[in-house]
């Protein structure tokens, strides 16, 4: 199983991301860049997680001469939650087979009850009961 290398620029968390996902599973090219892009989450998530515990050098600093300056980043937490949401969407859409070499179900992208062409729609128990004591 051939091993990609990682795509420059990635942190600690992102190359293990990297690394654990090529190791254990053969990746076409699309699958390659949805990786790419749940380790780039993982590094910013590691960052996020430095501001929010008070590290402000983790994301930027600015220096003036004459002065000190504050940099406020607001929206910190927002963006780590929103980070979150998006690297789950990324691995999910994977769809890496789990321990038992299983792959996760494959959806289309329209939801809910949806018939067949020339299928008789579903009705509901109450409903197929009201038919049946109608007549």
């Amino acid at each position: 199983m051939p091993n990609h290398k990682p795509p420059a620029g990635l942190g600690d968390a992102g190359r293990a991301l990297w690394s654990d996902v090529t190791s254990e599973h053969e990746l076409d090219a699309v699958q390659r860049l949805t990786l790419t892009q749940a380790c780039r989450c993982a590094d910013r998530l590691d960052k996020l997680d430095l501001i929010l515990s008070g590290d402000a050098d983790a994301w930027a600093k600015i220096k003036q001469a004459d002065g000190e300056l504050v940099l406020k980043i607001d929206g910190a937490l927002a963006a780590s939650n929103t980070t979150t949401n998006l690297l789950k969407q990324l691995v999910a859409s994977l769809r890496l087979p789990d321990a038992g070499g299983k792959r996760q179900q494959r959806r289309g992208a329209a939801r809910g009850a949806h018939q067949p062409k020339g299928s008789a729609p579903r009705v509901s128990s109450l409903e197929a009961a009201r038919q049946a004591a109608a007549g």
